[in-house]
């Protein structure tokens, strides 16, 4: 399953942060935007964990779910390329 994370966080800290904890389970796609193949049990523990960074009251994320059939219908244009399979993850 693809997962797409979008983020609009003000405080540079918990931005990192959460931008550190990204990297643990997809790609970068822009500054905010990760692309995440994972499973439903990494799935959770992302969801987890990005819950723990952010501040309720003043951050906002979008978790955007594709199943395989949805996912296969992203169409890149430009120099966007369709982010790769991490070789590992790290959790």
């Amino acid at each position: 399953m693809q997962y797409w994370v979008c983020y609009d966080i003000a405080d540079d800290r918990r931005r990192q942060r959460l931008s550190d904890a990204l990297l643990d389970f997809g790609t970068r796609i822009q500054e905010s935007v990760f692309q995440c193949r994972i499973d439903a049990t990494l799935a959770e523990e992302m969801l987890t964990r990005v819950q723990r960074t952010i501040e309720e009251n003043t951050d906002k994320v979008h978790v955007i779910s594709l199943c395989d059939a949805c996912g296969g219908k992203i169409t890149l244009y430009g120099i966007a390329k369709e982010a790769a399979d991490p070789e590992y993850l790290i959790i």
